[in-house]
């Protein structure tokens, strides 16, 4: 019985405040399982000081709580945000044309992936922001446990022509990064060619690297890079914090055959597949455009101006800009590395 919500609904001509609770068994003995009994409460007030308790405003009978309620519109379309750490720790959000309801999940319901949490937000007329945190890690390392809190996230949210919202980069962050840091590739594995203003590799049945800066990546800094694969590739895509002889670093990498970008480490503990997901509609021959903010151990990368994926990154804490691809063929144009 948390983190209310409030606002005005003009339908009413009330206020309404919407609560992160779970149905009593008592009460509704015919709800769902016990750990599905999360609901967003709803209280009603003519005043702000006299509240009554209304029957819950959405229970799916999906969650064991959903916490963090936020509601907005655009539109025609509400937009009902929440949190969940149930069946999986995620911010998700749900659209409808009525506050009635139904609450209808889109194709892809997150703004971000599990470290991104507990996102609110907040829009001044012309744009909207989600606001939440990229979440600390037990012991400051790779394999350490999710912790509650982190540093300040923040993506800027656009709707769709179809109702759903992605995310992007937001401009005033883009702005900040100003200065240039050279480039200098050079080739660690297959063959790789200048093209145009960026470098191509034919790896047909192989791998192949490139670095693209001679120094380490500096410690705060913003990474562009526009990245068109051929038919058939199976990855392709960005090293992070990369060492010569390509024995540390973490991949940033498009996956064609699953339609997902994948945040990954090498080297890899035991037979886990990688760090984080998140689902990327692409195209062979079709640039992905992807956008990585550093800052220290913060990772937040823009695909398309669509998805986002955050994470943390505390085993390698230095290394340069290099690029990759697997079994395949693909182009890396317009790369740039720029400093606050």
């Amino acid at each position: 019985w948390r983190d209310p919500f409030v606002f005005w609904n003009a339908e009413a001509g009330e206020y309404w405040m919407l609560l992160a609770a779970r149905r009593r068994a008592e009460r509704y003995p015919a709800a769902a399982p016990r750990r599905q009994r999360g609901c967003t409460a709803l209280a009603t007030s003519p005043d702000l000081q006299t509240w009554t308790v209304r029957e819950p405003f959405w229970a799916p009978d999906e969650y064991y709580t959903h916490e963090c309620p936020d509601l907005f519109r655009i539109g025609e379309w509400w937009y009902l945000v929440y949190s969940t750490f149930s069946e999986r720790c995620v911010t998700h959000y749900r659209l409808s044309r009525s506050l009635a309801g139904p609450w209808i999940a889109p194709t892809n319901d997150t703004f971000d992936g599990r470290p991104y949490y507990a996102a609110k937000t907040a829009g001044d007329g012309a744009r909207r922001y989600a606001f939440g945190w990229l979440a600390t890690r037990e012991g400051e390392t790779d394999e350490g446990r999710w912790q509650w809190g982190g540093n300040l996230v923040v993506h800027e949210v656009e709707q769709q022509p179809d109702g759903a919202l992605t995310v992007r980069p937001p401009e005033a962050v883009l702005a900040a990064f100003t200065r240039a840091v050279p480039l200098a590739p050079k080739p660690l594995l297959g063959d790789w060619r200048a093209r145009g203003d960026g470098w191509a590799a034919q790896a047909v049945g192989r791998a192949s690297a490139l670095r693209l800066t001679a120094g380490p990546l500096p410690d705060e800094c913003l990474v562009e890079a526009t990245v068109a694969y051929e038919p058939g590739t199976a990855s392709c895509g960005l090293l992070l914090r990369l060492d010569d002889a390509l024995d540390a670093y973490y991949q940033l990498r498009l996956e064609p055959a699953a339609q997902r970008l994948t945040l990954d480490r090498w080297p890899r503990p035991g037979d886990q597949p990688f760090m984080m997901e998140r689902p990327l509609p692409m195209q062979p021959n079709a640039p992905v455009r992807l956008r990585a903010l550093l800052d220290g151990t913060c990772l937040v990368v823009y695909a398309n101006d669509q998805a986002a994926l955050s994470c943390r990154m505390y085993d390698h804490r230095a290394g340069a800009l290099g690029a990759f691809v697997t079994e395949g063929a693909a182009r890396f144009e317009a790369v740039s590395v720029k400093e606050r």
